[in-house]
């Protein structure tokens, strides 16, 4: 019995990291061909020594033909043609031999390789699968809360976040035309935070909301991902991102701590990547409107100027 459970652990052992196994050893063959084939070409000039060698004798007998030194009868035409069609399959026999070895673990290599990537696309298919599953199961269970308790309830629930009663409203209208106070969560929002809604004037003679904002609620997202994207391949190519960039293509106003304040690649203080971290208004992303508002709660690291690099750069 005790035989028995070694072979299954290995067996079972040998498939969870089969992937490994393969790629590791198509890598390996790979390597070792290409050392087998440098090897090889080391010896072809050989080869190709003795081709050019008989095939001097050929043409030197042809010549001896044409001049008469040679008579048909001894050395035809067919003769010739047969010199050359066995010196061609000699030669080509000995490269086969020379470089089948190389050949043959590359092929088997590349098999490795692709068997690999298949078990992989396999896996994957599987586990997107029962993500799927998961991702079904967890949004009718908060169907369920928001049709039991309410969405107010969702939101504590799955954000963590505490609404009190005397927290800030927004008034929003439903399809049927009727006005409702939606509350806003209580999300500690940082002062760099921004609602992404329709633009407007203020009381002060300034103006709140963006300039890029669409009433269509898909539409914002699909907008957002691509920002978040785009400011991430910058913060790798040019090493920093001002909030002030990223509030000149989401359409916000400028301010003057968004000047020394963003993200730095690599930075200790952060989390090494530009979020948005947006909400809908109540707190929930997923259920958004056509219409409403959305929340931007930016993780950024912080203050990224730094005067004494600043001032080496200036002498």
């Amino acid at each position: 019995m005790k035989i028995k459970a070694l072979l299954g652990t290995v067996t079972f052992t040998l498939k969870k990291y089969s992937p490994e196994i393969f790629l590791g050893l198509g890598v390996v063959g790979v390597i070792g061909s290409t050392v087998l084939a440098c090897k090889a070409t080391l010896k072809a000039d050989t080869i190709l020594d003795e081709y050019e060698e008989n095939l001097d004798k050929i043409e030197e007998s042809v010549e001896l033909r044409k001049t008469g030194e040679i008579k048909d009868a001894d050395y035809s035409k067919e003769d010739e043609k047969e010199d050359r069609r066995s010196l061609a399959f000699a030669t080509a026999g000995k490269f086969i031999r020379l470089y089948g070895s190389s050949f043959t673990l590359m092929t088997v290599s590349v098999g490795c390789i692709l068997g690999s990537y298949q078990i992989m696309k396999k896996r994957n298919v599987a586990l997107m699968a029962a993500y799927k599953l998961i991702e079904e199961a967890f949004s009718n269970y908060r169907k369920r809360v928001v049709h039991e308790l309410g969405e107010n309830a969702d939101t504590r629930f799955y954000y963590g976040v505490q609404v009190d009663d005397d927290a800030p409203t927004k008034k929003y209208t439903d399809e049927d035309g009727t006005e409702h106070d939606l509350v806003i969560a209580n999300h500690n929002l940082s002062g760099f935070a921004r609602f992404f809604e329709e633009e407007k004037p203020d009381q002060i003679g300034g103006w709140n909301g963006s300039t890029q904002w669409s009433k269509a609620h898909e539409y914002n997202l699909d907008f957002l991902k691509a920002k978040e994207d785009h400011f991430n391949a910058m913060l790798l190519s040019k090493g920093f991102v001002t909030i002030n960039d990223v509030y000149s293509e989401l359409g916000f106003m400028p301010t003057e701590a968004g000047m020394v304040c963003g993200w730095r690649y690599k930075s200790d203080r952060g989390d090494g990547y530009v979020s948005f971290r947006p909400r809908g208004i109540d707190g929930n992303w997923t259920y958004g409107k056509n219409g409403e508002s959305i929340i931007l709660d930016f993780n950024i690291d912080g203050v990224i100027f730094d005067d004494r690099v600043a001032r080496k750069e200036m002498k």
